[in-house]
């Protein structure tokens, strides 16, 4: 099992917020959780050997909880993801936190 964290910024219409996106990978599979706009939610999906991955989470905003799916590439050294759910598209970005 490998284990994964990224610092995130997600863009959103009223600007980026940041947050962290921790995974587990075994094989094609991928777990975790995802903590931005102040809530922390579980996500779950696919990973292929060249990191390209497709996620199923869900965002919880102010005035809504979205249901997504994430699509992009998730590797060692970076983190590139495009949320989509109902009518929205969000790009995520990411670089690996470094353990001390």
């Amino acid at each position: 099992m490998l284990r994964r964290k990224y610092d995130v910024q997600m863009r959103t219409p009223l600007g980026s917020r940041a947050g962290t996106l921790e995974v587990e990978i075994e094989k094609d599979r991928v777990t975790g959780y995802l903590d931005v706009l102040k809530h922390t939610e579980p996500i779950e999906g696919s990973i292929d050997e060249a990191g390209t991955c497709c996620l199923r989470g869900k965002l919880i905003t102010l005035m809504s909880t979205i249901p997504y799916t994430a699509t992009g590439q998730m590797t060692m050294d970076s983190l590139e993801l495009f949320l989509t759910g109902g009518r929205n598209v969000f790009r995520m970005t990411g670089t690996p936190v470094r353990e001390r």
